[in-house]
This record gives structure tokens, C-alpha cells and sequence, in this order.
């Protein structure tokens, strides 16, 4: 699935519809937003989350949408992942199972202004970054050097009705790139750099997504248990996921955690040779499952 304003911008779907040509297996590219019947979705017997990069500007709309191809199809990810990693206080939780995640100030709309002095300890580091705990696609995500501008985001977010959130710009990753590891059926199947986002102007894609450079990358033995220490603790928690992407950020101290994308994240196709028939696979393990 992808969504009105994604669709023909994905750069994954052409590699995915010619993997699932390739594994016989039949498919139809639908929008969640588009008004369709009943039919239509529990006409699929699996309804896969691709390109639905718009809805954090929804959020009530897609969860409810979910809820809704739940009861006609199969979803994967699974509605308990979706409505757990659409907010990012699932770190949070992360971080009390263990799992090494950049330091976070989460800021809540109904909070007090203590939040204030934890951002100025953050920005000791140099820079802090404030993003909503529900956004995709590095919409509304700012780096910052100075506290009053940071304050202001917040509260702009705030004003909103969104929680926020405040992390340490780790600087390493000017030099390092953060590293993006992919797990297809539970498995890990390929790696790749992407370029630090938040040191230029943004160029946005279709009002959607800042783009990024991405390049192949083989990940460091470290990288990689960090990786598989987070799909472990996920597949305690909520089974075997159809896709999953961790997103890492190197420090002095050892790789980190900044996101775990479970809902819509790019996957990156393109850049490992086996990587469509890796997806195709699971694709074709869960319909089997099924």
C-alpha cells in the first residue's frame, strides 16, 4: 500500500512488483487513502504498508484505517506494531528493555516547563535536535545551537496539541554517516549509509520526505548486534515482522538506536542485489503462514 500523494515517487515499488512478478506472486498497488470498498482490501489476502508517508498529518485517520483492513485482510506489519511505532515514546520502552538508544527529552503538551533545563543540558554536547514524537520523513525536524530556538520549536509543536521530542545531534555522524540495517521476514538481508540530513537545507520530495544520500554499506560487527539485539526484543514482543528497518547512529561509546521503523520506512531496495527477492520471500512465507 502506498498513499495518493506517494504514489510513483517510491523508488522501492518498480524493484518489489518485479521481485513478486518473479515469485508468481499476484498484487495490486492500492492507496489507503483512497475511497475504497470494503472489497477491495478483503479482496487482498495480505495488505503490505509500503509508501504511506503522510500519515503523521492524520494520524486518527490512518489509525482508523488499519483498524479497518484488520478486520478484511491480514496486516503487515500487524496493527499492534503500527499503532506502538506511529509515536516515537516507544524509545521509551526501548531503552528500558536495554537496548542503546540516543538520549531523549520527550516533552508532553500538558507538561510543566521543567523539559527546559534538560534541553539546555543536552545542547552542552553543541546541538540538540527537536522533531514531534509522530512525524515520517524528517518533516518538522530541526538541529539546533542555541536553546531559545529549540525552545521555540517545542512550543511551536506544543501549541499544536503534539509532544515532542529532543535529542543530542551526535556529530559523528558528519564523518560516519548513520547506518540503516533491514530485516525482511526477521532476517537480516542488507545495509546501507545515509548521508546526515540535518547539517544543509532540506530538499523535499513531493512535500513528503527530505531526500537523502544514500549509499551500499557493510555493517560493522557491532552495528550489526545491536541490530539483531533490537529484532530479537521485537519479536518477543510482537512475533515475526514482516520488514523492519533499525536505524543507527555512531558515537565514541559504540553504535545507538535513533529510530526503529516498523510502519512505512524506505527499504531501500536498490541498494543490495538480493534485497527485492529477499522481501518477495517473506512476502511469499506470510501469505503461506496464512
Amino acid at each position: 500500500m502506498t498513499s495518493r500523494a506517494a504514489w510513483g515517487i517510491d523508488d522501492d515499488m518498480p524493484l518489489l512488483k518485479s521481485a513478486l512478478d518473479a515469485a508468481a506472486i499476484e498484487w495490486r498497488e492500492l492507496a489507503w487513502d483512497d475511497d475504497l470498498d470494503d472489497e477491495a482490501w478483503a479482496s487482498c489476502a495480505l495488505s503490505v504498508v509500503r509508501s504511506t508517508w503522510d500519515y503523521h498529518r492524520r494520524l486518527d485517520d490512518f489509525l482508523a484505517w488499519i483498524d479497518r483492513v484488520d478486520r478484511l485482510s491480514v496486516l503487515a506489519n500487524s496493527v499492534a506494531v503500527l499503532r506502538w511505532n506511529t509515536d516515537k515514546h516507544y524509545l521509551v520502552e526501548a531503552e528500558v528493555a536495554g537496548l542503546p538508544i540516543v538520549p531523549t527529552v520527550f516533552v508532553e503538551p500538558s507538561g510543566d516547563d521543567s523539559w527546559i533545563a534538560r534541553v539546555d543540558h543536552l545542547l552542552e554536547s553543541g546541538h540538540v535536535v527537536v522533531k514531534p514524537c509522530v512525524s515520517a520523513g524528517s518533516n518538522d525536524t530541526e538541529r539546533h545551537d542555541e536553546s531559545a530556538s529549540a525552545i521555540e520549536q517545542v512550543r511551536g509543536l506544543l501549541a499544536t496539541g503534539r509532544a515532542a521530542m529532543v535529542q543530542p545531534y551526535l556529530s559523528r555522524v558528519d564523518s560516519d554517516d548513520e547506518t540503516g540495517l533491514v530485516f525482511m521476514g526477521g532476517s537480516f538481508s542488507h545495509a546501507f549509509a545515509k548521508g546526515p540530513l540535518l547539517s544543509a537545507p532540506k530538499d523535499v520530495a513531493g512535500d513528503l520526505f527530505a531526500r537523502e544520500r544514500i549509499d551500499p554499506r557493510v555493517p560493522s560487527a557491532a552495528e550489526l548486534s545491536v541490530g539483531e539485539r533490537a529484532m530479537a526484543w521485537l519479536g518477543r514482543r510482537f512475533g515475526t515482522l514482516l520488514y523492519a528497518r533499525i536505524d543507527l547512529l555512531p558515537t565514541d561509546r559504540g553504535p545507538v538506536i535513533v529510530e526503529l521503523e516498523l510502519t512505512e520506512p524506505s527499504l531501500f531496495l536498490a541498494m543490495h542485489p538480493d534485497a527485492p527477492s529477499n522481501i518477495a520471500r517473506a512476502i511469499g512465507a506470510a501469505l503461506s503462514a496464512r
